[in-house]
């Protein structure tokens, strides 16, 4: 069973000077779309992946943005009536208050990752070059 729709809201075309952004809030997550290089990709935020909601007030609309407690992509619709992204943040508060929270994720050893290079290196599965470019990578 799908989950339940709380909220949905439309930002203006005309004011975004981009396409007809929209914000759906369920039960269970955020639902919206964001602009990746050239594409537009559906984006879903759990509640409990969302740090904040910020709400940017314009003269005439406000943009809303849900940041990702992971601290890439959040998740931002432009131009919304100020009415809808006041009601829409409120919402989303309100469903943080009762989200069940994630435990932070363990730290991840440096030396437990070059293991497991080497071991997949040692599988035949990573070339010595690919090894290499990865082992850079942990390195950095």
């Amino acid at each position: 069973m799908p989950d339940k729709i709380l909220l949905q809201v439309n930002g203006s075309l005309i004011m975004s000077n981009s396409w007809l952004q929209e914000l759906i809030i369920t039960e269970t997550a955020v639902h919206g779309e964001v602009i990746k290089g050239l594409k537009r990709l559906k984006m879903t935020l759990p509640f409990d992946r969302i740090a904040q909601v910020n709400l940017v007030r314009g003269v005439f609309m406000a943009d809303i943005e849900i940041v990702n407690k992971g601290g890439t992509d959040n998740l931002i619709v432009r131009a919304l009536s100020k009415s809808d992204a006041e009601a829409a943040k409120s919402l989303i508060e309100e469903k943080l208050k009762t989200a069940p929270t994630t435990p932070p994720m363990a730290p991840i050893s440096v030396a437990d990752e070059l293991a497991k290079l080497v071991k997949l290196r040692t599988d035949g599965i990573l070339s010595e070059e690919e090894f290499a470019n990865q082992k850079m990578k942990i390195l950095r």
